[in-house]
């Protein structure tokens, strides 16, 4: 689970860095294909770039890539401390949110397009070529009721007064939105919402996609023999009505001023479209940032932690009891080692020595110590709560045994001994 949580953070980094790139360069351009074509890629490259991984050699010392999940941890405000059920909790809470967001899009896609098939079945079918003889065969569905026209995959839904008054506008409209298959990009950007829901680039691209599907209607429209004039008044008058599927394209889309300008701008240069090649740069420099080892170290420790990892800890093996009723596993001011989590952190760069075998066998992972931090902050007996592998075991236990005495735990205005669980994370990264 911590693998994909990785991935979903890149992919709405990578998303944001290409909305902008997009935004910035090409969406004013008016050749909607070409800009079609771009957001489309740029939804697909988003979602790939965070699967590239590119390894960059870190010139230091082996202390310093072992300190990253206890560097990630302090800048979390969870510092290694006894490990209870209620610390374990927030990995869950995050995970409840973002399922339960997920969830209530899917509910709303899967709403819409109940709405959609229940409207459908309220409809008469008649033939398109009653109004445009050359008009491919596509299914035309007429309502009685007024509504705004829009089309969904082979399907054109329009209102009876719309058909009998503006027929072949309209028509012409939808019908280029099924011809360049507009709904199959639709489907890609509800879905990259759906997994993107907390990201408003995500939201941003998917407006303008159906922007850019607008512009393509309306051009065709207009190269057909439109009047142009006709044709922006009859947008305005059916701007007023409300469009309820999230995933059909409609004659009213929003943004009609742009969608009016557009069609009065001159053409873009044909060297406009030499800005995408902007695309790859921006891509690789995403690729080497997420390669970063301050950036891959945090992502690598957090893919391979599980969401109920510290709780599984506690279930699997409980913290052992001192043989004294005295010790504690939670004061009310907890033991702290001089200087703090930094100076810990110093510690165990300057003193953690990477067994060589274990080097030579690839062996890494994170060893979870239990310590005791009696009333005078000496560290006495170390026990290895979850370990790795004998090697790096003992050189956790070892290395424990070197440190200076703490500040003592205190609780009822009195220094007490108290139960402390220390994560050491040793990585070949």
């Amino acid at each position: 689970m911590g693998t994909f949580f990785v991935y979903i953070v890149k992919w709405a980094f990578s998303l944001a860095a290409f909305y902008l790139f997009y935004r910035l360069l090409l969406s004013r351009d008016t050749f909607h294909n070409f800009n079609r074509a771009a957001l489309l890629g740029v939804l697909l490259l988003a979602a790939v770039v965070p699967l590239v991984e590119v390894s960059i050699e870190q010139p230091t010392g082996m202390g310093q890539a072992m300190l990253t999940l206890e560097e990630w941890l302090a800048q979390a405000g969870t510092s290694p401390a006894p490990v209870e059920e209620a610390e374990a909790v927030w990995p869950l809470v995050l995970l409840a949110v973002y399922g339960a967001g997920v969830l209530f899009f899917l509910a709303f896609n899967v709403c819409s397009l109940f709405r959609l098939s229940r409207l459908l079945r309220e409809t008469r079918r008649e033939d398109i070529r009653r109004y445009l003889p050359d008009a491919p065969r596509v299914l035309l569905l007429v309502h009685e009721r007024d509504i705004a026209p829009f089309s969904w995959m082979r399907c054109i839904v329009v209102s009876r007064r719309d058909l009998e008054e503006d027929s072949r506008p309209i028509l012409l409209h939808e019908l280029a939105h099924i011809a360049r298959g507009h709904s199959w990009d639709l489907l890609l950007a509800n879905l990259c919402c759906l997994v993107q829901w907390f990201n408003p680039a995500a939201w941003l691209l998917k407006q303008e996609l159906q922007t850019v599907h607008e512009y393509e209607a309306d051009e065709a429209v207009l190269r057909a023999g439109v009047n142009a004039k006709e044709y922006q008044l009859l947008l305005i008058k059916k701007a007023v009505g409300t469009r309820l599927y999230s995933m059909a394209n409609s004659l009213n889309h929003s943004k009609l001023k742009k969608r009016i300008t557009m069609m009065m701008k001159e053409k873009s240069s044909k060297w406009a479209c030499a800005k995408c090649l902007c695309m790859l740069p921006l891509a690789a420099v995403a690729v080497a940032a997420f390669a970063r080892p301050e950036v891959s170290g945090v992502s690598n420790q957090l893919s391979d932690a599980k969401i109920t990892d510290l709780a599984a800890i506690v279930k699997e093996k409980p913290l052992e009891t001192a043989p004294q009723d005295s010790v504690y596993s939670m004061v009310k001011q907890m033991p702290e080692y001089p200087g703090g989590m930094q100076g810990m952190f110093q510690f165990l760069k300057d003193n953690l020595k990477y067994p060589q075998e274990a080097k030579d066998k690839g062996i890494q992972g994170r060893v979870l110590l239990q310590i005791t931090v009696d009333a005078t902050g000496k560290v006495t007996d170390p026990k290895v709560v979850r370990g790795v592998d004998p090697l790096l075991d003992a050189e956790a236990i070892r290395v424990v045994k070197l440190m200076p005495r703490w500040t003592p735990g205190v609780q009822d205005g009195k220094a007490v001994d108290v139960l402390y669980v220390l994560p050491i994370m040793f990585s070949l990264a």
